[in-house]
């Protein structure tokens, strides 16, 4: 993570503080450990090298119920809720 982004983003697909649930993915630098499981965003990161676009494509970092922060694109995540 080179520089997360803590506080709203406008334009942003999502937002720190939002519920997710963790989908399943086809990509193969996905973690399929992670599917199903439940956890909260805590940043965005728009330049980690992974071809991001600001403001409407970040990797999002996600805080899990198991304490691990994972990172996402958007259509992986299910939103479920709000700060």
């Amino acid at each position: 993570m080179s520089n997360p982004i803590r506080e709203v983003v406008d334009g942003s697909p999502i937002q720190v503080g939002t519920r997710v649930r963790i989908l399943a993915s086809d990509d193969p630098t996905f973690d399929q450990t992670c599917a199903g499981l439940d956890g909260t965003v805590t940043y965005l990161e728009y330049e980690c090298g992974c071809g991001q676009t600001f403001p409407n494509d970040p990797m999002i970092g996600v805080l899990l119920h198991d304490g691990r922060v994972e990172e996402f694109w958007i259509e992986e995540l299910a939103i479920t809720g709000s700060s």
